[in-house]
């Protein structure tokens, strides 16, 4: 029988988060799990072992206080309680907790139940939350008491040990992909520019809306379709407006992966330029995407930002700038527009495939379970 990790999640599954159905999907040696809040998109992203449960984690709302008040005279709230009783009837040999957030929500019954503690980080949970109030106490206990903590590059380790967790418990474990399911480039003849991601500063769309205007008096058959959603659409739709992109720009909203992969596999270059938000946050690794435009072989302009460039080599496929160079970016696009020049997949190849990557997390999953048990719960 196989040993089970469960990976506790706050929701199964957002569709900017595909990293995890990859990893979720990918176990070789062990049998997954899920734990969650709640559950979106269960048509796009099925799996069989999925146990739902809600958690009012505001104190402001009546489930909350409920939750709170109870808590304080029990011990325990009624969904630690609740998850109590999922680990004890999975019985896991590990829990792997997604988000730095949810880390911190498992930390304490993995404890008390003696499994280890697997927390990857990606962006904002290492770069922010861990020096705010609300998560500094909770981040601490977190990193003395977790067993292992992830990242997916050497940049993104950097903020995590920054933050407070100890170097060496702190591991590299790539983003997987599954490079069977990914068609190879053909463009439509549409010179569309792409991008697909969350509208927040870190993102970069508003630079790639301003690279684009920039960049058309020179191909001016050229058309971006943006993909996604979040608090910088009213921004981004404003200087659409300003620029005068209405007639060859058009928002498209967020999109199942399966378009999202379709579009990336007809467009004729994929234009990503993250960048650090002025309150700190970053990529922290790299865009899931950028992998996925390389499986295909989209070309790609990005910015030499977080984990990018350890992900994206520089060639006549790929072209990297500096953070928030509008002129260098628009220079890309015309590049890549006019050249059309497909982007290499040896580095997802080489590093990202799912079947060469799950083993290293599975030998970390056993490298836990062997240390579990000599975790120092001191200060």
């Amino acid at each position: 029988m196989k040993p089970r990790v469960i990976h506790a999640v706050e929701q199964f599954l957002p569709r900017s988060e595909t990293f995890v159905y990859t990893i979720v999907n990918g176990h070789q040696t062990f049998e997954a799990s899920v734990l969650c809040h709640s559950r979106a998109h269960a048509e796009e992203f099925p799996f069989p072992r999925v146990d739902v449960l809600p958690n009012p984690l505001s104190r402001r709302t009546a489930g909350g206080l409920i939750a709170a008040s109870i808590r304080r005279a029990t011990g325990r709230s009624p969904w630690e309680r609740a998850a109590d009783a999922v680990l004890t009837r999975i019985g896991p040999a590990v829990v792997h907790a997604h988000f730095g957030p949810v880390g911190c929500e498992m930390i304490a019954l993995a404890k008390a139940a003696g499994i280890p503690l697997v927390t990857s980080l990606y962006g904002v949970d290492a770069a922010v939350l861990p020096y705010t109030p609300r998560w500094r106490d909770e981040y601490v206990r977190l990193f003395r008491d977790g067993t292992l903590f992830l990242a997916e590059g050497p940049k993104m380790r950097e903020k995590i040990i920054a933050a407070g967790a100890p170097a060496e418990r702190t591991f590299i474990h790539p983003i997987s992909l599954n490079l069977a399911r990914y068609p190879r480039w053909a463009p439509d003849g549409t010179s569309t520019v792409l991008f697909a991601s969350r509208f927040v500063e870190k993102k970069g769309l508003l630079d790639a809306i301003d690279a684009f205007a920039r960049a058309r008096p020179r191909v001016p058959q050229a058309r971006m379709t943006i993909v996604g959603d979040g608090p910088d659409d009213e921004l981004a739709r404003a200087l659409v407006t300003r620029l005068g992109l209405a007639d060859c720009l058009e928002f498209v909203g967020m999109q199942p992966h399966a378009d999202v992969i379709g579009r990336l596999t007809a467009a004729s270059v994929f234009i990503h330029p993250s960048a650090t938000a002025a309150d700190g946050d970053s990529e922290g690794g790299a865009p899931t995407i950028l992998l996925e435009a390389q499986a295909i072989g989209t070309p790609i302009v990005s910015t030499r930002h977080a984990d990018i460039p350890h992900i994206v080599h520089e060639g006549p496929g790929a072209i990297l700038c500096a953070e928030h160079d509008i002129d260098a970016l628009a220079d890309a696009l015309v590049n890549a527009l006019q050249r059309g020049v497909a982007s290499s997949a040896a580095v997802v190849i080489a590093r990202h495939d799912v079947a060469q990557v799950m083993p290293g997390l599975e030998q970390l999953y056993t490298h836990a379970m062997a240390g579990a048990g000599i975790v120092s719960s001191a200060m």
